[in-house]
């Protein structure tokens, strides 16, 4: 069985194409963002979309 990870108060969704996850409160609205995975303290941290649910 995988082992995963939580944190309460955290959406905690893992980038797909990086490594870093979603620090943005639970629940938001809009993208999902890591403001720790950036190539230097000067520049924005990444940013990803949030999956649409099939219709």
């Amino acid at each position: 069985m995988p082992v995963t990870t939580s944190i309460s108060g955290y959406c905690w969704d893992q980038n797909p194409d990086a490594a870093g996850r979603c620090v943005l409160n639970r629940g938001h609205d809009g993208n999902h963002y890591d403001w720790y995975a950036r190539q230097s303290w000067d520049q924005p941290g990444a940013e990803w979309p949030q999956e649409q649910p099939a219709r």
